[in-house]
């Protein structure tokens, strides 16, 4: 396994992207907020840290990660049912993005890394690129769909999250095909 060099992170200007993401969640929930993901953990922050907005830069994407969660959970998708499905647009200023060789190589991290099932070295990077200040990271979805967009509300800065609601997942006949 690579070793994160986290003062090199922090030297990285980071990238400018407006982006159109897509979110499904349990009904009921702040979409905006990512206060699940700072309970519970995610990719890019440990359990009990920092909240984190994890979106899909596609709706293939978004079936993938889900279908994933439940793979992960030992259940049926239809057991993570209902779900909603938002759209999130916005733009940032300081990306981290892990979808360029450059910047992987300037941080020393291989790709093969980034999509591991043991998380501590994806929550080490996500932990220094909040402790630096990015907005966001950028990054290949571990299920090989798409790319995915770990966005750190409290680092906005400004930035506006442009939420819109665009369906309800009751069966698993209302996902969207692949």
């Amino acid at each position: 396994m690579s070793s994160l060099d986290p003062r090199a992170l922090g030297q990285l200007p980071g990238s400018r992207l407006t982006v159109v993401g897509y979110r499904n969640q349990a009904k009921g929930f702040d979409p905006r907020s990512g206060d699940g993901a700072r309970r519970l953990g995610g990719r890019f922050n440990p359990p009990h840290s920092f909240p984190v907005l994890y979106l899909c830069l596609t709706r293939p994407c978004v079936v993938a990660e889900l279908t994933k969660q439940a793979e992960r959970q030992g259940l049926d998708i239809e057991a993570l049912l209902p779900r909603e499905l938002y759209e999130v647009s916005t733009t940032l200023d300081r990306v981290l993005d892990l979808t360029e060789a450059v910047t992987l190589a300037s941080i020393g991290v291989k790709p093969p890394e980034l999509v591991r099932d043991d998380r501590r070295f994806t929550r080490a990077i996500g932990e220094a690129a909040h402790e630096h200040g990015f907005q966001a990271i950028r990054s290949q979805s571990a299920t090989g769909t798409d790319h995915i967009l770990a966005v750190f509300p409290e680092q906005l800065a400004g930035a506006v999250l442009d939420v819109r609601l665009l369906e309800e997942w009751s069966t698993p006949d209302d996902l969207p095909k692949t």
